[in-house]
């Protein structure tokens, strides 16, 4: 963790935004938020009482969250050289929507070693002869978010490729790798199918595809199901039935297909803030840290994982952050965003995650026309009356800055969400002049 110095430092320079950026970044009062299409604008504020740069900066920001509307503002902000030049509320535990991903990635980046790809295994204990396979073909669920019919049919195409063409016995599903609860305490029936697709170790197209109750209720064996037609499809031919059987100790693999790296199944996740691949993934830190692959052995080792880097992990039961009962704090956050860059290739591996402003992610249309575009990473929260933002930018001279702001009881979620980009954009414009 970097270490953060005294404010007192903060005296030998003066924070301003420069007068280019103010002429680029003008625009409407406080009270008439800039639409969407039009980027977020920073307007300069009057600032009698600011004596020390990090004051300056921390009034400006003050100012630019004050334009939400919101009954609840809550942010940490740590700037290098001036330390914590922010707090507001900011060990108050709040919703933190979206911004849950970032504990569940980091804890995947920390726990999950860095070769790992899911795979999805077909398997057998015999060999075939002139085709023909004594006993039954076992497809072993290998946990990966996003595994495709197209890739479950090019798993089928190996198996013939294997030289396997009938199947004597069963075609027999292994998903014992995660638990079989297909969604998460505190969460609305509505969200399965509408937020997340049902969870299961053997996941096709992130379980969203079909909507039925059988299905929800239970996506792995008509998975299994769509694979024995894939088989067909490509010339092999199973004469038993579709059931669950752990794969033996003896079965050799006869067929593979992979994920990504563990570093791009994350990026993946939290640049589209992907609900379903996140529970997936909190459910690989449950089997790689407690060798139990469910939600609430996942909760449990991000604790494992995080805590001992100073990291609070708050209260929850979920990794996307969807829960009624998941709490964050700013602060916590913050505490987070540092302990990300203790390891630096997962700093890096962190950070790329991050959806980056006005470029892509979920903050590609965000922060346009503004000093924070293309130079703020940060992952978003969004639910009903919850906006946060959590993130890196860097002052326009090249400061660090880590921030966390959780924005709770507003009318206006848009001009919520813009009050946290007009922060932001704060914090990127800000640059340091020689003292008077």
């Amino acid at each position: 963790m970097r270490r953060r110095t005294a404010l007192g430092l903060a005296l030998v320079a003066t924070l301003a935004v420069s007068g280019s950026a103010l002429a680029a970044e003008a625009g409407p009062e406080p009270e008439a938020p800039a639409p969407l299409a039009a980027g977020v604008v920073v307007r300069p504020m009057a600032l009698a009482s600011a004596s020390t740069p990090a004051e300056d900066l921390a009034a400006r920001v003050e100012a630019a969250l004050m334009t939400s509307g919101a009954k609840t503002v809550a942010a940490a902000v740590d700037v290098e050289g001036f330390g914590e030049v922010y707090r507001r509320e900011a060990s108050h535990a709040l919703p933190p929507a979206s911004t849950q991903k970032t504990l569940t990635g980091l804890a995947t980046l920390l726990s999950v070693p860095e070769a790992t790809r899911f795979t999805t295994e077909v398997a057998a204990r015999s060999v075939p002869t002139a085709g023909r396979l004594p006993g039954s073909l076992w497809l072993v669920a290998g946990g990966d978010p996003y595994l495709t019919r197209s890739g479950l049919r090019s798993l089928a195409a190996k198996v013939r490729a294997a030289g396997i063409t009938y199947v004597s016995s069963d075609l027999l599903l292994d998903d014992s790798r995660y638990d079989a609860k297909r969604r998460v305490p505190g969460w609305k029936s509505s969200y399965v199918p509408d937020e997340s697709g049902p969870l299961s170790a053997l996941a096709v197209d992130r379980n969203g595809y079909r909507e039925d109750s059988a299905f929800l209720s239970d996506p792995a064996l008509p998975n299994t199901v769509l694979f024995r037609s894939y088989l067909k499809a490509e010339g092999v031919t199973v004469h038993g039935v579709v059931k669950r059987y752990r794969r033996p100790v003896e079965a050799r693999t006869v067929a593979t297909v992979q994920s990504g790296p563990i570093a791009d199944v994350v990026r993946r996740a939290l640049k589209a803030s992907d609900n379903f691949a996140a529970e997936m993934l909190l459910k690989e830190v449950g089997k790689a840290v407690r060798n139990e692959g469910s939600s609430a052995a996942g909760y449990g080792a991000l604790a494992d994982v995080l805590t001992p880097r100073g990291v609070p992990v708050g209260t929850g039961t979920d990794g996307s952050g969807l829960s009624s009962y998941d709490r964050q704090t700013p602060g916590g956050q913050v505490l987070l965003l540092h302990a990300a860059e203790q390891d630096p290739a997962v700093g890096v591996a962190f950070r790329r995650a991050l959806p980056i402003a006005c470029k892509d992610g979920t903050l590609e249309k965000r922060m346009c026309g503004t000093a924070a575009a293309g130079r703020a990473f940060a992952k978003t929260g969004t639910l009903p009356g919850v906006r946060a933002l959590s993130g890196y930018t860097t002052t326009a001279s090249g400061r660090p800055v880590w921030f966390a702001f959780q924005l709770t009881s507003f009318s206006d979620g848009l001009k919520a969400r813009n009050a946290i980009d007009r922060a932001v954009a704060v914090l990127a414009a800000a640059q340091e002049q020689p003292a008077a």
